[in-house]
Order: structure tokens, then sequence, then C-alpha cells
């Protein structure tokens, strides 16, 4: 049987709102189920790369305009830190999961206060440059940097040019493109696992209700069973990276969510086939009393002949 093409908005919205379409959902061929969630799974990706590069932007603007605003200006002269004026060192905390900007024409290196007090850094020494992430730690002298990146000196303003130039924009083009892919890869491969957690509890579900499903079709309706989840998900996942808002038990409201969409669906399913039998078992006895009726009528004619029959028997005998 031919399966009708349901638009991709018009599935989310019947997998969120209508359970009766869980029954058709479960009768798809696999790769029509599987075509959905990476449809769905790159809108989320899509989304949420956009969100995280919009962040980005913002925060580089933000320590533009304060390395602008604040911080004396400074050179870089024979692989060596130059601060010009009385205060060698500038360091700005700008609050982004910690992160830090640090010029210093004195220190060498971070100190054990900084290392704890940041988890991402950017820092200019007297005779190198540092980066730290959450994971690693690099240093750089300005004599490889100059070496490798064919730089001869380095200047404030020679910053703020790149960063005001062209540049810039393929920079967040890569990153957004980048943080889609690997986004969808490693959401994809999440979500995948909880789609595999969830067709088993349905599985279970389904012989306790004593619902005959093969694993295939619990499997398509966990896919769509999650959408909700999902949906939620993202917004969450959005709004932590706007504004860094958490909810401490959202993982275990994701989980729940998701139980609850596979057992209704399952129970509605089980609704169905017993009125479907119920149904069957009407037309059933229609039929039964439309054959009763038949014969009723049937020997109610064949009453009459009888009748004629014995008559004439009687006058024979008489």
């Amino acid at each position: 049987m031919e399966q009708k093409k349901i638009p991709f908005f018009k599935r989310l919205k019947n997998a969120i709102v209508n359970f009766d379409e869980y029954q058709n959902f479960s009768q798809e061929k696999l790769g029509t189920a599987i075509k959905y969630f990476l449809k769905l799974m790159l809108i989320f990706s899509i989304l949420i790369s956009v969100f995280l590069t919009a962040r980005l932007y913002k925060e580089i603007e933000t320590v533009k305009t304060s390395f602008t605003d604040e911080c004396p200006d400074f050179r870089i002269e024979n692989n060596t830190l130059i601060i010009d004026g009385e205060n060698k060192k500038y360091e700005k905390d700008f609050g982004y999961e910690a992160l830090g900007l640090i010029i210093d024409s004195e220190n060498t290196d971070l100190t054990e206060e900084q290392n704890g007090q940041y988890q991402r850094i950017i820092a200019f020494y007297k005779d190198k440059m540092v980066m730290k992430t959450l994971d690693t730690k690099t240093s750089m002298t300005y004599e490889d940097i100059s070496k490798n990146q064919n730089i001869n000196g380095l200047s404030k303003q020679q910053i703020l040019d790149y960063t005001n130039s062209s540049t810039m924009i393929l920079i967040y083009i890569t990153f957004f493109v980048i943080t889609i892919v690997f986004g969808f890869i490693a959401y994809s491969i999440q979500i995948l696992l909880d789609i595999f957690l969830l067709s088993i509890i349905g599985l279970i579900m389904s012989k306790i209700a004593a619902v005959k499903l093969k694993y295939k079709e619990i499997f398509n309706m966990s896919i769509y069973a999650l959408t909700l989840s999902i949906a939620l998900y993202l917004i969450y996942i959005c709004v932590n990276i706007s504004t860094g808002f958490t909810i401490k038990y959202f993982d275990l409201a994701y989980q729940i969510i998701s139980y609850i969409y596979i057992v209704t669906a399952i129970l509605m399913i089980k609704s169905d086939l017993i009125k479907q039998q119920i149904e069957v078992g009407r037309i059933i006895e229609e039929q039964k009393k439309v054959r009763e009726e038949k014969q009723q009528e049937d020997n109610e004619e064949e009453k009459p002949k009888d009748d004629k029959e014995k008559e004439r028997e009687k006058r024979k005998k008489g």
C-alpha cells in the first residue's frame, strides 16, 4: 500500500498533539521515520548554531568595546610586549563563562589566582601569548608566532583593525557551519540513544498491554514520541545560551515526557483495537440476526405448503 506523503511540519504537529496518528506512524517504512528524525535534528542544530554564533558576536563586540576604551596602548617589538604609560597591566573579567582578557608586560605566565578564576583566558605576557580553555592551555612565544604566522610586530590598533575587517564575517560563517556539523552529529547520536531506550520501554509496555507490535513499529513511534521533548530541549538550550538560565531537573522532565507519549500511544492503539473488536462483534451479531430472521421467513413460507399437503392427504383417505 502506497504511503501518503505528509509535510514535515504537519508530521511534527501530529506527533505532539494527535495520538491517533501514532498507529499510522507505526506502519510507516523505517526510512520515512528516519528521514523525519534527521530533518528534525538538522533544524535543531541550525537553530542552536544561530544562537551560539549570535552569542559569539555579542561576546566579541563586548570585548572589543572594553579593549578599545580601557586597555592601554601596547605593541610587540623584538618579541617583547611593551605597554605605553604608567599602568603596565590590563585585566578584564567579561563574565561569559568566566572569560578573561589579560595584557601584562611584567609577568610571564598565569598566576594561580588567574588560573582558578577564569575558565577561558586570552593573555598577552612579556614574551608570549597564553590561551586557556576548560581542558587545554596553549602557550606561544612571540618569536614562534612571528615565524609561523609571518607576523612582524603587533599592536593594539592592529588588533582593532583586524576585528573590524571583513575577515570577521568569514570567522562567523565558519563558526556557524562548524557548529551545525558538530551539533548535528553530537545531538543526533545522543538523541538516537534516547530513542533506543524509549523503544525498549515501549516494547515492555506493549507486552504488558497485550498489544502485538513489532519492534520496528515501536521504534518508529519512539522517534515521534520524542518530538515534544526535543522541541523543549531546543528551547531550553537556546534560552541557556542567551541567558545562562538552567533548570535543575530538566533531563528528568525530558525523559518523563517521552515515556508518557510512548505509553499513551500504545494504550491508544490498544483502545482502537478493542473498539475494532467490539465493532466486528456487532457486525457478526447483526449478520446472525439477519440469518435467523431470513430462516424464520423461509419457515413461514414453507408452513402453508405443508398445511395444503396435509389437507390433500385427508381427502384421499376420506
